[in-house]
Formats: structure tokens, sequence, C-alpha cells
């Protein structure tokens, strides 16, 4: 009988400030904020995506769109989830199904958390 272990990560979704100054002060505030507000709309469409090719089983299409993810959330201060979207495409790679359910779901979780404390304005800077 095999044993099945229940994990409960308590990821924190933040903005790495670093990165957004360093946007702020190379493009300026106004440009930067255009760029941070479509990168997150851009993340949010890919997750419809995403769920729609898992739902789908079209791991092809779920690779593409995971791995998409993954610059734009470095570029805009978001290291923990191209990190998470990283180890996605392992378990995709890997063809490691409950691995993959698992780090999907921490993926999804921790973007949407990140989005959407950004839609309410809240500070999650380090």
């Amino acid at each position: 009988m095999h044993e099945i272990s229940v994990l409960h990560p308590r990821d924190a979704a933040y903005f790495d400030e670093t990165t957004l100054d360093a946007l702020s002060r190379d493009l300026g505030p106004d440009v930067a904020e255009n760029i941070f507000c479509r990168a997150l709309e851009d993340i949010a469409q890919r997750f419809i995506h995403i769920r729609n090719a898992y739902s789908a089983g079209d791991h092809g299409a779920l690779r593409k769109s995971v791995h998409a993810v993954i610059p734009i959330a470095v570029q805009i201060g978001l290291p923990t989830l191209a990190r998470i979207g990283r180890d996605v495409v392992t378990c995709i790679d890997q063809s490691d199904p409950v691995a993959l359910a698992a780090t999907l779901s921490r993926f999804l979780q921790f973007g949407e958390s990140a989005i959407s404390c950004a839609d309410l304005g809240i500070d999650l800077s380090l």
C-alpha cells in the first residue's frame, strides 16, 4: 500500500523590490507601471490557457504556456513564481503527473495571489 502525503505550501506572494525599483528607474515610473500592469494581465490570460491545456491533457501547450510566464515573472519581480514555473516544466518533462498536479496548483495559487494583491494595491515588496 502506498502512503499519500498532503502538503500545505505556505508561500507568501511578494514582488522583489530591487527589480521593481530598477524597472522604475530605467524606464520611468509611468512606463514601468504600464509594463507591470500589462505583464500581470498577460500572466492572468496565460493562466486561463494553462488551466485549459492541463484539463485537456495537452502537455505540450501546458509546457509552452508555463514556460512563457517565467520571463514575465522575472521581469516584474516575481522570482518565486518563476522558480515554481521551472519546477512545473521539470514535472512535465519528467512525465510525473502527481508532481505536476501539485506543482501546477502551487504555481497558479501563488500567481493568482500576487495578481489579486497587486489589483488591490497592496504593497507586496520585500
